[in-house]
């Protein structure tokens, strides 16, 4: 394979044969090279002109001439129109707008495939009805990696008696595009067909139609070939409009060898024999699909196996060794996929749901319409194995794609500008499942802590980008798959939920899914719906619309901070607004914003209804009644923003921090810490806060706990390497000194709930090197190494990591052999995240060259790899150093599908924090312009994330280490 910048010139072959689309520049050699005297390079440029005149009369005089009307040679045409040219432009051009004309629209697909396992091709004959809107004479669709036998092409109407209508020219073009040009017109109105054959491949990429090789029991190679279409990799396996407005309907048939089985979206309709020359196959064939989008279309063909189950209509898939570990999957998905039937009122459509485990997948899962395909750790419970993180992943994920049935494949966003549409929905929607299916977990009380603190870590830089957002290329389309489409997508949901009301919001939900069933639509279509129920129910007023509220949170990048200065004497509120950032940069910005309102007089934080508005204005101010002791806005963090209080009113709430809900203690904690690190309120009020709550509460309550640890998380990473780190471990030992006192490793409560604090706790605890958690957890694995005890599988990610952290390159070894040998997907990724625990820099070294050199770490974990080794403050400039080294290999192996690279980048911010750091950064960004691949997004919040490192600290450091040293006798007696 030809590396990104080759060692020398291309030759014809290495451009013709480009089949990764790279590009190609001559290497410049670090000497002075070869010195050329002024007149030798003269003569040199004479020769040169001479010599291409001469070669253009010999071409002129001797090849042969054709008539426009006779179809160009095939070698020319290849030569000309290779997808090595295509490809380099796009590279360069990366907002080229690819998206197809709107003149022709598809109704229907007729698919057959021929997978070659052998030579890993595919070989396909496809049909498809076309209705033209207008009258058109060309045809283009979009292809990535296919060759179309372009003898084989033939365009008709479907009229009885009709005859091909004569091809102008085909050809490859931009934006991974196939044009063909026709002698006449297709009619408006019209039903024409478009027949054709094709060959692709079965790629290592994990996109389009792909192979999957792994490992049984005993050792043997097995494989499998799967599909990944979402967001644009359905023209990877056959000619489409693969755009997600071309709904249409799909019948498919599949050839497989004798010994597989194969799935698709529909259930297998028949199956017949065909036998040919070289091979025989068995032929699936698949009724036709209801219409939807070509991301959604999906198909398998594997030796994989599917225990019986009560639920005929759902069954779950995964190799043979592993069906035992899919029953917590058959367990809840009924009950999830119930849940959303009755919530929506709409009948899962589809006369079956496959749910598979499959053995090397790039997503965590992929919604597939019937046939819902997962990344084996992300689907499979293994009780002796897998944590009870594994069991949530299980769950939020399952109920994440099961949502996507009706937000995402019933009802389709019009274009991924709107992808907030359906991930936004299945985010937030996968916590009312997993509530249904698990209620003991009380997972919604979470949502705070995960999706709310994850969206505004992005959204609080300058770099983010706005929910709804123009996209053209498909570059641009895989980079909106982020914390914004997703987490911000779900808590603005979240913040139109509460302040519609559960019963506006459900009944515009249903209303909107009606209207729009097997269509698809865009954000107006969704507020309008909402809008109408609205009004109905006297909840806005009927001159305001949600579109008015969310066009400015899903138009406008960023968040609000709002200011709020009581005057206690006169019981008003001064309330302002102005975006949030974390460099403290000064914007005046407005939204709509829902104030939802209570004070310690009467509290009450079950009504989360806005109590007033900010219709758009910068201020307002507001009468209350009687302010007492304290007052609060945006109850249970139900707003997508964040508050700062006088002075006062931060004193009072401190002290009356644990009279307060947790959900309310972890949303002052997160707001404070936010403000103090970027300059906005003194960081006397949020450490008083956490130290205050974490002496006083007893009973360790989990989301406050795990959003305290997180806060305090980025303080440790950025002071790791200052004087200031050891005062700061003191004072975070001295406050949570009876919480480490009191989670143990024989805490054997076998809760959720219990389960997360100890795991959270834990891995605080373990931090210290002398601490009893570390002389535990070393006890433990040498137990492990010795007599093979098995570690409790909740203990095992800080057991494993503490063990590694500590030990030598025994400890290492072992647990790389424990990798390569064990058949847990879950204890594959605790052993790959504990590897990258080592303070030993060689071997961290020696683990991430492995990305390059070891087959055994699998394109779906290299991002974890990197991660572990990159957030080890130890590690970070072994990651750093490596991605520099390698970035065109890594590019070329891993591809383009999964954002991996982006993930890399952005896992390298936390420990950097100096100037030099930095400018190196920059650096390299600007070193690989041209080749930035889909990381231009994931480059631009990493580098604004070490800005802000160093800004920080410039201003706050010194208060920091102040506060520290000030108050630290005072909490080494708490």
């Amino acid at each position: 394979m030809v590396s990104y910048y080759n060692q020398g010139v291309p030759t014809t072959v290495d451009l013709e044969n480009n089949s990764n689309q790279k590009k190609y520049t001559i290497n410049r050699t670090s000497h002075r090279g070869l010195v050329i005297s002024r007149p030798l390079c003269a003569l040199m440029a004479i020769g040169a002109l001479l010599l291409a005149l001469l070669v253009g009369l010999l071409v002129f005089f001797l090849l042969p001439r054709y008539c426009t009307s006779e179809e160009t040679p095939e070698a020319l045409v290849k030569s000309e129109t290779s997808d090595a040219r295509v490809f380099a432009a796009d590279a360069v051009v990366e907002d080229v707008d690819e998206r197809l004309p709107r003149s022709l629209e598809p109704t229907h697909y007729r698919i057959q495939i021929v997978p070659n396992f052998d030579n890993l091709t595919t070989s396909g004959a496809l049909t498809i009805l076309l209705k033209p809107k207008e009258d058109v004479n060309k045809i283009i669709l979009n292809v990535n990696n296919i060759t179309i036998d372009k003898h084989s092409v033939v365009v008709k109407s479907t009229k009885s008696g009709s005859v091909p209508i004569a091809i102008n020219d085909q050809d490859y073009i931009a934006g991974q595009r196939y044009r063909i040009v026709l002698d006449e017109n297709l009619k408006s109105g019209g039903e024409y067909e478009l027949a054709l054959k094709y060959n692709g491949e079965l790629n290592r990429h994990l996109q389009g139609f792909y192979l999957s090789r792994f490992n049984d029991r005993l050792g043997n190679e097995r494989y499998a070939a799967a599909t990944q279409f979402s967001p644009t990799d359905a023209r990877r396996a056959f000619p489409c409009f693969d755009e997600p407005s071309f709904k249409s309907k799909f019948t498919i048939s599949l050839a497989r060898p004798s010994n597989m089985t194969s799935l698709s979206n529909m259930p297998i309709s028949s199956t017949d024999l065909s036998v040919d020359q070289n091979n025989s196959y068995h032929w699936d064939h698949y009724p036709e699909t209801p219409k939807m989008s070509t991301y959604l279309v999906a198909f398998i063909i594997s030796n994989l196996k599917s225990l019986s189950s009560n639920n005929s209509h759902i069954k779950v898939w995964a190799r043979e060794e592993f069906l035992g570990h899919t029953r917590y999957a058959s367990e809840i998905a009924p009950k999830i996929l119930h849940y959303f039937e009755n919530y929506f009122g709409l009948t899962f459509p589809l006369p079956k749901m496959d749910i598979v485990a499959v053995p090397e997948f790039g997503f965590s899962a992929m919604e597939n319409w019937g046939l819902i395909t997962f990344r084996e750790s992300s689907l499979l419970f293994d009780p002796d194995s897998s944590t009870t993180e594994d069991q949530r992943t299980i769950a939020t994920v399952l109920s994440h794609e099961i949502a996507h049935q009706w937000f995402g494949n019933l009802v389709t966003p019009k274009w991924w500008n709107d992808l907030w549409l359906k991930e936004g929905f299945a985010t937030y929607l996968q916590y009312f499942g997993v509530d249904f299916a698990q209620p003991d977990w009380k997972i919604t009380e979470e949502f705070i802590a995960i999706e709310m603190q994850k969206a505004m870590g992005i959204d609080s830089l300058e770099s983010t980008r706005p929910i709804s957002f123009e996209v053209k290329s498909s570059r641009q389309i895989r980079q909106a798959f982020d914390e914004i489409s997703y987490s911000k997508g779900a808590a603005i949901i979240r913040m139109m939920n509460h302040f519609l009301g559960d019963e506006v919001f459900k009944n515009g939900l249903i209303n909107f899914l009606r209207i729009h069933a097997n269509d698809n639509a865009d954000r107006q279509d969704l507020f309008a719906s909402l809008t109408e129920e609205a009004h109905r129910a006297g909840v806005l007023l009927q001159n305001e619309t949600v579109k008015d509220i969310m066009d400015t949170w899903t138009e406008k990048a960023g968040f609000p901070i709002i200011t709020c200065i009581a005057d206690y004497e006169k019981n008003r509120l001064h309330i302002t607004q102005k975006r949030f950032y974390l460099n403290d940069k000064d914007e005046r910005s407005s939204w709509w914003v829902p104030l939802s309102f209570t004070t310690s007089r009467a509290p009450n934080f079950e009504d989360t209804r806005p109590k007033f508005w900010l219709r758009g204005e910068y201020e307002i101010m507001e009468d209350v009644g009687y302010l007492n002791e304290w007052y609060l806005l945006n109850l249970n963090q139900t707003g997508y923003y964040i508050v700062n209080y006088d002075e006062k009113n931060w004193k009072a709430l401190i002290q009356n921090i644990m009279d307060l809900p947790t959900l309310t203690r972890a949303q002052l904690i997160s707001d404070s810490m936010e403000l103090a690190r970027a300059n906005m309120l003194d960081y006397d009020i949020p450490l008083r806060m956490i130290a205050r709550m974490a002496v006083q509460d007893t009973n360790i309550m989990f989301v406050p706990t795990w959003v305290a640890f997180k806060k305090l998380k980025f303080l440790s990473d950025i002071l790791s390497a200052t004087p200031a780190f050891g005062h700061f471990e003191e004072y975070h030992r001295a406050i949570f000194k009876a919480t480490y006192s009191v989670v143990t490793f024989d805490d054997k409560v076998d809760q959720y709930i219990t389960r997360r604090i100890r795991q959270t706790v834990l891995e605080w605890s373990c931090m210290s090197p002398d601490s009893a958690c570390v002389h535990q957890s070393r006890s433990k694995f040498r137990q492990l190494m010795i007599n093979d005890h098995s570690v409790e599988p909740n203990l095992r990610a800080i057991v494993y990591c503490t063990a590694v952290r500590e030990g030598t390159e025994i400890e290492w070894d072992f647990a790389y052999r424990r990798y390569l040998e064990t058949q847990s997907p879950s204890e594959k990724n605790l052993l790959l995240d504990a590897l990258g625990c080592t303070k030993l820099e060689w071997l961290l070294s020696r683990y991430i060259d492995k990305l390059t050199d070891d087959p055994s770490i699998r394109i779906q974990d290299a991002d974890r790899v990197f991660e572990s080794v990159a957030k080890n403050r130890a590690g970070t400039q072994i990651a750093f150093d490596f991605l520099r080294k390698n970035w065109n290999k890594l590019l070329d192996h891993y591809g383009e599908g999964f954002n991996i690279l982006a993930k890399m980048i952005k896992a390298l911010a936390p420990h950097m924090n100096t100037e030099f750091q930095l400018s190196e950064f920059e650096r390299f960004r600007s070193s690989i312009r041209s080749n930035i691949s889909t990381t231009t997004i994931a480059f631009n919040s990493a580098i604004e994330r070490v800005k802000s490192n160093v800004e920080w600290m410039n201003k706050n450091y010194n208060q920091v280490a102040d506060w520290l040293i000030k108050y630290k006798e005072h909490f080494a007696y708490l």
